[in-house]
């Protein structure tokens, strides 16, 4: 009876610690509901993480909350409640920022100014003041990592489409361009070849011309003679320095004769820049016709669309695969029960993986006190009374395995859920029953078939008092009135809360930690 009054009195601490934890909360958030301000709303994309009575800051410092939520031309409408001492002007900008690492966010407003510079035309602008029903018109938002895979795999047929227009330019383009550059150098070889053999001509005629007179000019030379007798001398002086510049002009020529001769040599000899120009031209067209008729690696990798198609289906692939993961909802809860007979304490702690709508995974790790008690008796028989009595008795209870684990599929039908799998380290399954837009839920498990003599049944209700903060209660182990063996237990009552939270965090500490442990495993293999 003592032990019933103590375990009453601590259930009646509990449901009023709760209920004053509720008070504290509800005073608090309701503190600004009070006060004197107006509301201005904001449309955003994405409303992830904000509830109702969220804060809203000013350089860090809480000048209002977050009053309403609905949805207004397929936009997040979110009311806000700004206090009546807070100024807001019609440039202020509202940004949606991250409160911790549990996934809930928070608004931070920048007021604005009344007055700015346009920067089209650097005049002065004023801003009015935004008054009750107003709207905050300029909004930055968070990228999201389900945002910036969308975009990755948006850049998937891009990046195909750049591998088929560079396949089709090292195909045609540059063997076309190869037999251009091939052509142009063969037509100006011949071009300097014609132009060789003019040079050659003009340096014969000139060498005709310098080592030779005509005969005409031998006779006008005669006649020049005779009639200017007076002048001789100084036409022998003059036909002196003439052949002195003839001879100038014949050495000028021989070099002018040995350059070209070198030139042509290097543009027509065995080494010579056309030849090396040509046999570079024939190794490009080589490679060229190697690399279009698929020979080699470099060569299967541009010409085969079998690599090709391979590439995107493993990018579409992965990208299904990471779209998967982004959709996916996690959600962490931490549950204590008090039992009021057995007069000790339930953890529990849960994961429920989400990864679609209608169906999740629950995994719960359960330290119950009561663990798994095993009964080991002795009867020993004997007819000699100096041994001792004709019959004696000797019973052990044995209490193990205090932590536990639960392995749940669940699907969910309208308001019902059905969950099947490992209950508490033992087969078992349940429903669950969800009211009042999922504020209340009735639960049912039946499991722990083998512990007592009926089945081990567990009813309990769960309430939502505040966001994300519930109260329990129920009755443990309803088909059996007392304990015989296993974790029955024996019929047992029970009050205690539950935290429950959506963890951004865990679902990409998840994503980064098996993809990390698939590259351990693979690098492990080779």
């Amino acid at each position: 009876m003592n032990d019933t009054k103590g375990a009453l009195k601590v259930g009646l601490f509990v449901v009023i610690g709760a209920v004053a934890s509720w008070y504290v909360l509800h005073t608090v958030t309701e503190g600004l509901a009070g006060a004197d301000g107006y509301t201005v709303y904001v449309l955003l994309h994405d409303a992830t993480g904000l509830v109702d009575k969220s804060m809203v800051q000013i350089a860090g410092l809480r000048v209002g909350q977050i009053k309403s939520r609905r949805l207004q031309d397929n936009l997040a409408r979110v009311d806000i409640f700004i206090e009546k001492r807070v100024v807001l002007y019609e440039n202020a900008m509202v940004i949606k920022r991250s409160a911790s690492m549990l996934g809930g966010f928070y608004l931070e407003v920048d007021p604005g100014t009344p007055e700015s510079i346009d920067p089209d035309t650097r005049w002065l602008r004023k801003h009015r003041r935004l008054r009750d029903g107003d709207q905050i018109r300029l909004v930055e938002e968070p990228v999201t990592t389900g945002d910036i895979i969308d975009r990755a795999g948006n850049m998937i047929p891009e990046i195909r489409k750049l591998v088929l227009e560079v396949r089709a330019l090292t195909a045609t383009r540059i063997n076309q361009l190869v037999r251009n550059s091939d052509f142009a150098i063969t037509s100006n070889s011949k071009a300097l070849n014609k132009l060789l053999l003019k040079l050659d001509s003009i340096s014969a005629d000139a060498k005709l011309v310098t080592f030779g007179a005509p005969a005409n000019v031998t006779v006008i030379l005669a006649n020049v003679r005779e009639l200017t007798r007076e002048l001789r001398v100084i036409t022998a002086s003059t036909g002196n320095k003439l052949g002195g510049l003839g001879a100038t002009a014949q050495a000028s020529l021989d070099r002018a004769n040995a350059l070209l001769d070198k030139l042509e040599g290097q543009l027509n000899g065995e080494d010579s820049i056309v030849g090396n120009t040509l046999d570079v031209s024939t190794n490009v067209a080589e490679i060229t016709k190697k690399l279009k008729d698929g020979e080699g690696t470099i060569g299967r990798f541009i010409t085969s669309s079998t690599i090709a198609d391979n590439v995107e289906k493993i990018t579409t692939d992965a990208k299904q695969l990471l779209g998967g993961m982004t959709r996916m909802n996690m959600v962490v809860g931490l549950r204590t029960e008090y039992n009021l007979m057995a007069n000790s304490l339930k953890t529990y702690i849960s994961v429920s993986v989400y990864p679609r709508e209608g169906k999740f995974y629950l995994i719960e790790f359960i330290d119950d006190p009561r663990g798994s008690s095993s009964f080991t008796r002795t009867v020993i028989r004997t007819d000699n009374p100096e041994v001792g009595p004709p019959l004696s008795r000797t019973e052990k209870m044995t209490v193990t395995d205090s932590m536990r684990f639960s392995l749940m599929f669940a699907k969910q039908v309208d308001n019902l859920t059905f969950r099947l799998g490992i209950k508490e380290s033992s087969g078992g399954g349940g429903v669950d029953i969800t009211l009042l837009n999922s504020r209340l839920m009735i639960h049912s498990d039946l499991f722990d078939f083998s512990a007592n003599e009926f089945p081990r049944l567990k009813l309990g209700v769960r309430w939502e008092f505040y966001p994300s903060l519930f109260l329990v209660a129920g009755v443990d182990d309803l088909l059996n009135d007392h304990p015989r063996t296993g974790a029955g237990g024996g019929r047992d009552y029970f009050l205690g809360a539950q935290l429950r939270f959506t963890d951004e965090d865990l679902k990409s500490l998840l994503m980064v930690g098996g993809s990390a442990l698939g590259g351990l495993s693979g690098g492990s293999k080779q």
